[in-house]
């Protein structure tokens, strides 16, 4: 019975042994080939290409309506600033939803292209979909959190000058 235990275990070293041993090494993709926020933009389709562009533009838009708000706290202009307070709200409140859109139709496409192909792809040919979908995310959060950051930003000031 010992000597079974015994046996056992030595072909379980051996077995790990030679898995270890069967393990590939890895190694640096090429620079020539490597996934860049650039290359995953130039990779996307045309739709998504069209959505960060727009949530890259909605991000330098928040921070042009605040720049160009701020010279109006000093001259009370009520008007223009709640112009100014709701379009960082619009930009708010629509540059995560359309983040997330945009992750979910690349997403959503992806599972569609796996679902029809055989064997299943390994993660290297999955990872640029996924990180185009990360970028989608990432987009749409900074693009809200630049125009909240600004509008917060703005109200304080407008409170400060009221006071």
């Amino acid at each position: 019975m010992r000597s079974a235990g015994f046996g056992m275990a030595a072909v379980g070293a051996l077995a790990a042994g030679a898995a270890r041993a069967q393990a590939p090494a890895y190694a640096a993709v090429p620079p020539d080939q490597r996934l860049t926020i650039f290359r995953v933009f130039g990779h996307a389709s045309p739709v998504v290409q069209l959505v960060f562009a727009l949530l890259l533009v909605s991000a330098v838009a928040a921070l042009a309506v605040w720049a160009m708000s701020l010279r109006k706290v000093g001259t009370a202009d009520a008007r223009g600033l709640a112009q100014a307070l709701g379009r960082l709200r619009i930009l708010r409140s629509a540059a995560t939803p359309l983040g997330l859109l945009a992750a979910s139709y690349i997403l959503f496409s992806g599972f569609l292209g796996i679902s029809n192909i055989r064997p299943a792809p390994t993660i290297t040919i999955l990872a640029p979909g996924w990180a185009e979908a990360a970028l989608a995310v990432m987009l749409g959060l900074l693009a809200t959190t630049i125009a909240v950051v600004c509008e917060r930003h703005l109200e304080g000031r407008i409170r400060r000058a009221a006071a």
